[in-house]
């Protein structure tokens, strides 16, 4: 099982059921995962850093930073009260057992953790293309990693978050 990355998310989460639905990562979001969707099965999919290795050392680096900080403060915080109601809910309870069974699964792409803050003004048709084809080579490493995991267990251990 994977443990959370040390490069970590700023994300969408996304609940794979029959017709996959997409979900902005919120506090609504979360009880929307189980209250209004049947899969158990959530993937985390990557597009923002937790950590970098170095300091920022222009004022649009510190910016930059500061930004993602604030963003995966945030997620961190959603990502550990799944982890806490997973734990703690009780499986009697239909939404107990929902939460008790909620599957997490992680899709990351090195390339996109490298990518400056200049990158989120870029709206070149090139570049959409180049994030295009990252987010299926990502999937399809995801995929072939994982793909029989996928209604059956989690890879992606979000306990850690609670250590």
């Amino acid at each position: 099982m994977d443990r959370f990355p040390r490069h970590g998310p700023k994300s969408l989460l996304l609940s794979l059921s029959a017709a996959t639905r997409l979900c902005a990562a919120t506090t609504d979001c979360r009880w929307a995962l189980v209250r209004e969707c049947k899969s158990q099965d959530t993937i985390l999919v990557q597009i923002n850093p937790v950590e970098r290795e170095g300091s920022p050392r222009s004022a649009s680096e510190i910016l930059n930073r500061l930004n993602e900080v604030s963003f995966n403060a945030v997620l961190l915080k959603e990502l550990r009260m799944i982890a806490v109601l997973r734990q703690v809910a009780n499986p009697g309870n239909s939404e107990g057992a929902q939460w008790a069974g909620m599957r997490i699964h992680r899709v990351a792409s090195e390339m996109l953790t490298e990518l400056g803050a200049s990158s989120k003004l870029n709206a070149e048709w090139e570049f959409f293309s180049l994030l295009h084809d990252e987010g299926r080579r990502s999937a399809q490493v995801f995929l072939e990693t994982h793909a029989l995991d996928l209604g059956r267990r989690s890879t992606l251990d979000l306990d850690v978050l609670l250590q």
